[in-house]
């Protein structure tokens, strides 16, 4: 059947405008999220091309990022400056910030990105915004590495469980009782056991003594990952996907310094996983404290 020209016209001009609408739709889905602190983030469309870098994900909520712009020599802004630094001291890249309130869902592999790092979420925007997240770890296939609060997200994506760790026992100190209390936590340099061997780990023997801020556990960790570290207080410390380069350490590597240096090795050991690792990096040893 030959249509009109009119009506030919029309379906067109239809199909312009829900165009149209869909893209009004996902713009207005993050317009006025980042209000005010969009120059703590790059464009995910700057990502298309360009030379090869290493994205970091960033999964705080954006009033907290607001409170820390008051001083960006502390808090999570001087923590933002201090991953930039190791990342391009070990790869020699460059280093772009997504929030994830910028992620549509899909993947990440047709971009100019070439390892993917994902840290904790404080508080939800929406549910919304958190499935389009959990989307994204699942849809994409480049180098991943979550710290601690992403460790757990990456679990979450998968269908794992994360539930805080147990109360505290009466008379069990608590070594920070400003955050989660009446909750156990660990909250220092703690040894962590190597249970099965991998690249990640390469360099160590049984265990490594690695910066611990947490109170939250995944407490059940989905049949694609293999669990790669553990100790007596939390069970899964380290784990990787069984078929993909995706990794999660309940540890948090980026914090190490000149008496406790095991995070940096173990954040060189997964840029050379990834491909990227400067050659000068396997010999530096520098501290990262600000």
């Amino acid at each position: 059947m030959k249509l009109h020209p009119l009506s030919v016209l029309l379906l067109a001009l239809c199909a312009m405008t829900m165009a149209a609408d869909a893209h009004a739709e996902k713009t207005n889905f993050t317009s006025g999220i980042l209000a005010g602190i969009n120059g703590v983030f790059d464009d995910p469309g700057s990502l298309a091309g360009g030379p090869p870098t290493v994205c970091h994900i960033n999964c705080h909520h954006p009033d907290t990022i607001r409170e820390a712009l008051k001083k960006p020599a502390t808090g999570h802004i001087a923590y933002l400056t201090k991953v930039r630094r190791i990342v391009e001291e070990q790869t020699g890249l460059p280093y772009a910030v997504l929030h994830y309130s910028q992620l549509g869902g899909g993947g990440l592999d047709r971009t100019r990105i070439k390892a993917v790092l994902i840290t904790m979420m404080d508080k939800g925007i929406s549910s919304d915004h958190t499935e389009r997240l959990l989307a994204t770890i699942r849809a994409t296939n480049l180098p991943t590495f979550g710290f601690c609060g992403g460790h757990q997200l990456i679990a979450q994506a998968f269908g794992g469980k994360v539930a805080k760790m147990r109360p505290l026992a009466p008379g069990e100190k608590d070594p920070n009782p400003t955050r989660y209390t009446g909750w156990f936590k660990e909250w220092a340099f703690l040894p962590v056991k190597i249970v099965r061997r991998d690249p990640l780990f390469d360099g160590f023997g049984e265990t490594v003594v690695v910066r611990e801020y947490h109170a939250y556990e995944i407490k059940r960790l989905p049949e694609e990952f293999d669990l790669l570290a553990s100790n007596d207080a939390c069970r899964v410390q380290a784990i990787k996907h069984k078929s993909r380069l995706l990794y999660g350490t309940q540890f948090h590597p980026e914090h190490f310094d000149a008496g406790h240096p095991d995070g940096e090795r173990i954040l060189r050991n997964f840029f050379r996983i990834a491909g990227i690792l400067k050659p000068a990096a396997d010999t530096t040893n520098k501290t990262n404290t600000p």
